[in-house]
């Protein structure tokens, strides 16, 4: 078979709230627009007419209001952005079937081989961007590369609206001069290290020894490596439905238990606790769970582990899905989703009680539970949800939780429904584990 030059695209809303707002209601449109979170008191969007008077991503809407008397401030409206998303997707997929959303307003499209029947890869980018101002009046940035990585950053450098092709075996020469901040995967406490080791530019990391590079980033050092030198063998992955391409997700099941009736006592505890891919042999022995308040426990910490991966990501999400098979193999699902994105578990907690009982519709045992999230947002990258947070800021409470958690371990500091029960999979951990003196804590 012929081998061809691998072409993706990356696509990549620009001002993707407020295009949408204005696109939706003729009033606004020619008006300085600003969509902003009712909870966050920030801008998450502005329109052209705003960006003019110096409204940014991230700034507090009071002080958008004083650069600019004559502001529009509206609600964000995110089903309606994820329904545009969506339609965006079914242009893309005219293209060609190898479509991954990468968040709401944003996909990468892999081209390869698709020049008979597409044409020029550039011009279906052209063509894809020329489409949706006409049809939806959303404005797209896009960037064409031979791997995600350098397609994405390409697409941000021609914000907004325009395009960038970064031709086959020039990747490396492209990314050596850019700033480090620029590159994907990157976390903020990463980039302040290697910025600490003297290194600005991509080229330099590009360049670095990889033992010296090591003792910074640890087992992340080669993977980050690789890409500042351009290479990216990461494939486009087709998931559908759209909006779930992108999810974090936790599984637990749940092994054989140990009665406490042994000890002349009807109580049951529960003395471990795997997930189902660390523990595929002892189905044989799962003994089925029937009590709500320990169930709900495992979901509180489920969700923990999941939205630590969400903030390490630098991610947002809105959507939660609760999957439980019960003891004769049958299944049920539940979705549930916030009015705002996130990153915090703060803002899903209070819901998991409402949606286990919803969920858990027959008075049958539980094998196992699954806990997934989806509707997946990307900040902007004027938004700073993660570099730097104000010193009150919850996100910075959270990111310092998961920055001790990595270091001495999952149950190092838990919160404090964890500790009111003692026969809870937190409460028996912190009996067992050996910690340092002073790293055992509670939040």
């Amino acid at each position: 078979m012929p081998s061809f030059p691998r072409s993706v695209l990356h696509w990549d809303g620009d001002r993707f709230f407020a295009s949408i707002e204005q696109a939706s209601d003729h009033k606004l449109r020619n008006h300085p627009v600003a969509v902003g979170g009712k909870g966050r008191g920030v801008v998450l969007s502005a329109s052209r007419e705003a960006l003019r008077f110096g409204v940014r991503p991230g700034m507090p809407m009071t002080k958008a209001r004083r650069l600019c008397p004559a502001l529009i401030s509206i609600p964000a409206h995110f089903d309606l952005y994820e329904q545009i998303s969506d339609q965006i997707l079914g242009l893309c997929q005219e293209r060609t079937p190898l479509v991954e959303p990468l968040s709401v307003g944003a996909a990468f499209l892999d081209l390869t081989g698709t020049s008979r029947t597409n044409g020029n890869p550039a011009g279906v980018a052209q063509q894809l961007s020329h489409t949706i101002g006409q049809w939806l009046r959303v404005s797209i940035s896009t960037g064409m590369a031979g791997n995600k990585s350098v397609a994405r950053i390409a697409a941000r450098l021609r914000k907004p609206g325009g395009q960038l092709v970064v031709p086959a075996g020039q990747e490396a020469k492209f990314l050596s001069s850019l700033p480090l901040s620029l590159l994907p995967g990157l976390s903020p406490n990463a980039l302040g290290l290697l910025r600490v080791a003297g290194l600005a530019r991509i080229g330099e990391l590009a360049q670095s020894p990889l033992d010296a590079l090591e003792l910074v980033l640890g087992a992340r050092a080669l993977p980050l490596q690789r890409l500042a030198q351009g290479i990216d063998q990461d494939p486009v992955r087709v998931i559908i439905p759209a909006l779930q391409q992108q999810q974090w997700r936790e599984q637990v099941e749940f092994p054989k238990a140990q009665r406490a009736a042994e000890r002349g006592s009807k109580q049951m505890r529960i003395f471990d606790l795997v997930r189902a891919e660390q523990a595929p042999s002892c189905a044989s022995s799962r003994e089925d769970i029937w009590e709500e308040p320990f169930l709900l426990q495992t979901l509180r910490e489920m969700l923990e582990r999941a939205m630590a991966h969400v903030r390490e990501g630098e991610c947002l999400v809105r959507g939660l899905t609760l999957e439980l098979r019960y003891t004769d193999r049958v299944e049920s699902r539940r979705s549930i989703t916030i009015a705002e994105p996130s990153c915090l578990e703060t803002d899903f907690l209070p819901l998991l009680a409402g949606i286990l009982r919803t969920t858990w519709s027959r008075r049958v045992r539980i094998r196992s539970l699954s806990l997934q999230l989806g509707r997946v947002y990307s900040p902007s990258p004027q938004l700073n949800l993660f570099e730097p947070p104000p010193k009150q800021s919850p996100v910075t409470l959270a990111l310092a939780i998961d920055a001790l958690r990595r270091r001495f371990g999952d149950k190092s500091v838990v919160r404090g429904y964890a500790l009111a029960d003692p026969h809870s999979i937190n409460g028996y951990a912190l009996e067992r584990m050996n910690l340092p003196h002073g790293v055992r804590g509670a939040a």
